[in-house]
């Protein structure tokens, strides 16, 4: 019956927060590896893609792009501007533990600091 298809949702998701360059790349991930969208990777000694821990936050190289999985081709930011609450980090960091590496790669994250509170008079709306 024309008009009578299921319509999916779609529901966007705020990344980039600014026009900052966008520099991306490529590489394989990992064996025993996945990757998901937005997750902070490192490179392993083969040279191949893994997830950045806790303990290798200081290592990162890079904000994946994508979702991937072992032996999969996987795209990656290597420079950006993205909203911190988009990044998908590890159990126990936030992106606040991120700021410094991805500053050295020119990935910046604008939400680790909340806005300044506006002292504008009463009705005006800050710029």
């Amino acid at each position: 019956m024309a008009g009578k298809e299921k319509l999916e949702s779609y529901s966007p998701k705020m990344v980039h927060a600014g026009d900052f360059p966008v520099v991306t790349d490529s590489g394989t991930v990992a064996s025993g590896e996945t990757i998901h969208e937005l997750m902070p990777i490192t490179l392993g000694a083969d040279g191949k893609i893994k997830a950045v821990t806790a303990d290798t936050v200081a290592d990162v190289y890079g904000l994946a792009a994508e979702n991937a999985e072992e032996g999969e081709e996987v795209v990656y930011y290597l420079t950006g501007e993205f909203f911190g609450s988009a990044i998908e980090v590890p159990v126990g960091k936030t992106a606040a533990d991120f700021k410094a590496p991805f500053n050295q790669l020119s990935i910046f994250d604008i939400m680790t600091v909340p806005p300044p509170k506006c002292t504008c008079a009463p009705n005006v709306s800050p710029l």
